[in-house]
């Protein structure tokens, strides 16, 4: 079971890791080697990454923190803002695509939701208005307005 899912994990996400990595390290030949890098730090953990919902997050972090550890192996020293620069906006551009596709999935799950409910948690968390404003503005007792707010952060947290 554990090789089937490697497997297909490697057979998945090969091509884009390298893509990724190659982005990053000039050579094909180094790109390849922390490619390589890369999926046998994943074989080693992949009981962890079995049964996780967004495996790729896990699989891109990982390459780039072996990217990082090619440039500590290489001593490559930054001898311009420029190249500094260039490596935190690496981790910021992995940032941004990992909370993407965080933000994606709870907009997806929030479509999911009945539409009052959905309203009632955005009003809430997003608005920050309190239950007596929500249940003044649906009509109904606070309790519902309880009751609907803690239905969707059930569902949200379940499948989130």
């Amino acid at each position: 079971m554990k090789k089937e899912y490697f497997k297909d994990l490697f057979n998945r996400y090969h091509k884009k890791v390298f893509l990724f990595v190659q982005y990053y390290i000039e050579s094909q030949d180094d790109a390849a080697d922390v490619v390589q890098e890369v999926f046998i730090h994943l074989w080693r953990y992949v009981h962890k990454l079995y049964g996780v919902s967004n495996p790729e997050a896990i699989i891109f972090k990982t390459s780039k923190q072996e990217i990082a550890n090619f440039y500590r192996k290489q001593k490559v020293q930054f001898t311009s803002l420029d190249s500094a620069y260039e490596l935190t906006e690496i981790e910021e551009r992995f940032d941004e695509s990992a909370y993407q596709i965080k933000v994606d999935k709870l907009n997806l799950l929030l479509s999911a939701l009945p539409e009052r409910r959905k309203i009632m948690v955005l009003d809430s968390v997003v608005d920050e208005l309190s239950y007596s404003e929500i249940a003044h503005k649906f009509k109904i007792s606070k309790t519902a307005v309880a009751k609907q707010i803690n239905k969707a952060m059930t569902f949200l947290r379940a499948n989130f």
